[in-house]
Formats: structure tokens, sequence, C-alpha cells
């Protein structure tokens, strides 16, 4: 991770914190990168696991122009229509992420209001999105901001013992649409979105390890019944939570921000109700986890 200012020939890297993240400076996106200044960046962003770079304004194509420095742009993963809240994104490639709605009260994007606990993206189907793009377009006065906690560290900080025990075991992830805190394991899960991920991953562009646990996702680990998969999944998630491993960002209207999906996590705290916040996400592919 980066903890003190680095010089490229192109950019000025810039810490968000001691525990993740990174700020690209004196880089303007909003034009094709060479491949050099590409090279750069997708090197920070695979040691920092999230990278800022903050602009005068993106257009959409400008996004995904952005985007594609980094891999093909993913399709979104969409729940059914009957659990749909949202209107549907025709391109099915940008989300837009926003509280607003239209004339008639209907809502113009999804994901809407209110906190949201730590979670990584599409970490509940066969090959998770590797990465996803943030982009601010309209943010409220308070509150409002995506905070991001290192997986890497928190495997580290892992006991030894804990690190043995689990090794090679499975967790199942599992989202639920209709809530934004930890499911019901009574319902029939056959009807939420669900897959066993390792609980270990490896990120194939640094080669180091890192926890693949979420409060808001995991759900159970393999081999253990529910009490006991709950208790070790809620002390992985203390230590991933840890004030200490978190960077708490407080948005400005033009930020774009990339974060590693197999090494960090996100979560989003409230904000008032009378204030509008509106983001555009869009996703990299990613592969079979192994």
């Amino acid at each position: 991770m980066a903890t003190q200012l680095q010089q490229t020939s192109k950019f000025e890297l810039v810490p968000l914190s001691p525990a993740i993240g990174v700020e690209a400076r004196g880089l303007d996106i909003t034009k094709p990168l060479d491949g050099e200044t590409r090279q750069l960046l997708r090197q920070a962003w695979a040691e920092n696991s999230i990278l800022l770079v903050r602009t005068d304004g993106l257009t959409e194509d400008e996004q995904f122009a952005y985007a594609r420095n980094f891999g093909d742009i993913a399709d979104r993963v969409q729940p059914p229509v009957e659990k749909r809240s949202f209107r549907a994104d025709p391109t099915n490639r940008m989300q837009l992420v926003t509280d607003e709605v239209d004339e008639e009260g209907k809502p113009k994007g999804s994901l809407g209001h209110s906190e949201m606990w730590f979670h990584t993206d599409k970490c509940y189907i066969e090959k998770p999105h590797r990465a996803s793009f943030l982009y601010a377009v309209d943010i409220p006065t308070e509150g409002g901001h995506t905070k991001f906690a290192s997986l890497y560290n928190a495997y580290d900080r892992l006991p030894p013992d804990l690190k043995n025990k689990l090794d090679g075991r499975k967790v199942l992830q599992l989202y639920d649409y209709t809530s934004n805190d930890f499911p019901d394991l009574n319902q029939n899960l056959d009807d939420l979105l669900h897959y066993w991920q390792p609980l270990f991953v490896t990120n194939p562009d640094t080669g180091r390890k890192a926890v693949y646990v979420s409060r808001l996702m995991s759900v159970r680990i393999e081999g253990m019944d529910d009490d006991e998969g709950r208790a070790v999944l809620d002390e992985i998630c203390d230590i991933i939570e840890a004030p200490d491993n978190i960077y708490d960002h407080r948005w400005i209207p033009g930020d774009i921000m990339l974060w590693d999906n197999l090494s960090s996590l996100h979560a989003r705290t409230d904000w008032p109700q009378d204030q509008r916040r509106t983001l555009r996400r869009v996703t990299i592919k990613g592969d079979r986890l192994s």
C-alpha cells in the first residue's frame, strides 16, 4: 500500500489513508491514456485496492472509456423483475445509484437511500465482478460517505489458528435485494442470488491473499453449523471493520473511485432524506475464483 507520496513521470500518487487507497493527481482522464500511464494506474490500483481521480466532470462515454483501461465492461446482474424497485438501464452496463424519483414518484435508479453495510460487489455470482467504478454526480451536504476496508490487512491480522482452521473452506455469499442488513436464512435461499466462494482468495495481480468475507453478504461457512459459522464470520468482520483498517471517503462531485472487489469492501453511510445523492456505477468482468 502507499505510505507516502509517490511521483511518476505522468502523475502523483497520494495515499488516502494508512490502511487503503491512493489518489492519482495531475491526470486528465477525459482523454485517451497512453500505454505507460495505463500500466502505472493499473499498478497503483492493484497495490492500493482503491484509486481516486478527481475530475471537473465526466460524461457517461468518458466514464466507460476510462473503465476500459482496466478490463472489459460487465453486464449488470439485476434482481428478478418482481423484486425490482427501480427502472432498468436499457444498456445493462451502467447503474444509476440514486434516491431521485421521476414525476410519477418512481425511482430513477437503484440502491437509493439509507446506510448499507460492508460488502463487495457481485460476490454472489459464479464470476464476481473484479472492479467497480463509482462517479459522483450529486452529493448531499452531509452524510452519504463511502467507507472502504482492506481485505489484505484483514487476512494478515487473522489469528494463525483461525487461518489454519479456515484454509481451503468456502463461504456462502448471498444478497437479498429487499434488505440492507443480514438476510433471513429461514427463507427459501433458492429465490435469492447466491454462490459458494473461497473464503480466502489470492489476488492475481499482486499474489497477496485476502479474506473474502463481508457482513452483508457472507452467511455460512462450509463445514460449520449456522451458529458456529456466524460467530466466526462476526469475528472476521470485526477485524475487517477495525477503525484503523478503514478509509472514509467524502464525495465531491466529479470524483471517480475505482476499487478492487477481491481486496476491499465498501459501505455507505446514511444522509438526510431531503437531500439528493446520485452516482453512476460501472463494473469490470471478473473470473471464477479458486
